[in-house]
């Protein structure tokens, strides 16, 4: 957050970033698609003019509407009623006085877009703004599709939510407001600044946004299958196929990059963080969630590397293991993985660091490697075909490739950002 403390800093100020503060989680950067949506020059003008009494409430908030309706401020519609208003309004008071100076602030660049956008869906959300919003605009986040695709089958690890078939690991949207999927563009943006276009239907997950700049940022997005599209993924899904093939959770990672968590530890801000509570699951960039909502929306079988902690023979029952980022596993999931004789590593680091768990208690811990507990110790498994180093860091995958290992394929970079607009990785996967 724009550090804009001062000695001028007011009341008003303090009132406002204490609600922005409660109401906004932090952004990783590293796992965002970006939408591009600028915001036009005007509607800062009209925060300005607002701000100095040169026009009218009402004038201000139709910048505020505009926004609303090109869905770069979502607003929950169907929890907070008080919140919407009928659309004549002009003899009600809609916008408390204090967020005048806000608007000012603003519009001098004293804070940026996020802050104060961000603050104003906040204070919408509540009922603090009164807004206009009308019936149209309630319902254009509704998403439709096709009769035909209620007709397709498919697997356990697909479900449809909203009229749309997405991985099962979305289950728990069903306890977020409806709508809670906002249709984006098929466009995204790799680390680069390329753009490249997904095969996938693209969603975000209501209010799940942060304003950076004049961009719109998505959090973690939602993959959907196209039911245009149902012959091509035909080619590159498990539905039909003979072999069974799995993937697995990586919560184990997930856990480390926590915080406090392992990675508290190696910049040194926490002596005790080689000990961490177990994740809940939710994935991010960095424990592969697109990889793994997209391997499973293709019919792969999920399973955890939990499940594989605790039964390693449960990969018996599959032809072929695709490995995510499962960078801390255990000494058992590291005998079980390494004597499969099909499995795909699919990100580059997996392997590379030795855990132990605690499951009384709910907790990994660090035991060697990723240069613990000696610095020169980097794969704590000493394994030979670990490829950490370069191919971690090639996030853009522009010629992915695939090796050939004792028991199974390596890669040569990290594909979560490109994975959703490259289909022939799928149909490698499948036939390898």
């Amino acid at each position: 957050m724009a550090q804009i403390f001062s000695r001028q800093f007011t009341k008003t100020l303090v009132i406002l970033y204490l609600i922005i503060g409660l109401s906004i989680s932090p952004i990783t950067i590293s796992s965002s698609w970006a939408e591009e949506s600028v915001i036009p020059s005007w509607i800062k003008n009209n925060a300005g003019w607002w701000a100095s009494g040169m026009i009218t409430e009402d004038e201000f908030l139709k910048g505020i509407e505009y926004l609303i309706n090109e869905n770069i401020i979502l607003i929950d519609t169907t929890t907070d009623e008080k919140a919407y208003i009928p659309t004549d309004t002009s003899d009600t008071k809609r916008v408390p006085d204090w967020v005048k100076n806000n608007a000012g602030w603003w519009a001098g660049d004293v804070i940026g877009d996020s802050d104060f956008l961000n603050g104003i869906k906040y204070l919408i959300n509540k009922g603090i703004i009164l807004v206009s919003v009308s019936d149209n605009q309630k319902e254009s986040s509704t998403i439709e599709v096709p009769d035909s695709a209620t007709a397709i089958e498919v697997p356990d690890s697909v479900m449809f939510f909203e009229g749309v078939m997405i991985s099962n690991y979305w289950k728990f949207l069903k306890d977020l407001p409806s709508p809670t999927l906002i249709p984006l563009g098929y466009n995204m943006k790799l680390p680069n600044g390329n753009i490249v276009t997904s095969v996938f239907d693209v969603y975000g997950i209501r209010n799940d946004f942060t304003v950076v700049g004049n961009s719109v940022v998505w959090n973690t997005v939602v993959f959907g299958l196209n039911p245009s599209l149902m012959e091509n993924y035909n080619e590159i899904a498990m539905w039909d196929d003979p072999q069974k093939a799995a993937v697995v959770l990586p919560i184990f990672t997930d856990s480390a990059y926590d915080s406090p968590g392992f990675y508290d530890y190696f910049s040194g801000e926490c002596d005790s963080c080689t000990t961490t509570k177990i994740s809940d699951g939710e994935l991010s960039y960095n424990s592969s969630v697109n990889g793994y909502q997209l391997l499973t929306l293709l019919g792969y079988s999920p399973i955890t590397d939990i499940d594989i902690d605790k039964n390693p023979s449960i990969l018996k029952k599959y032809d072929k293991i695709v490995m995510l980022h499962n960078e801390y596993v255990t000494r058992t999931m590291f005998d079980a993985i390494t004597s499969h004789p099909s499995v795909v590593y699919l990100y580059p680091n997996a392997l590379y660091a030795e855990i132990e768990v605690d499951y009384d208690n709910d907790t990994i811990t660090l035991i060697r490697g990723h240069n613990y507990p000696e610095p020169e110790i980097k794969n704590g498994f000493d394994w030979e075909f670990d490829n950490t180093h370069p191919y971690e860091y090639d996030k853009n995958c522009e010629i992915m490739k695939f090796y050939k290992i004792d028991n199974g394929w390596v890669t040569n970079c990290y594909p979560e950002s490109p994975l959703a607009a490259v289909p022939v990785v799928f149909k490698t996967i499948k036939d390898l």
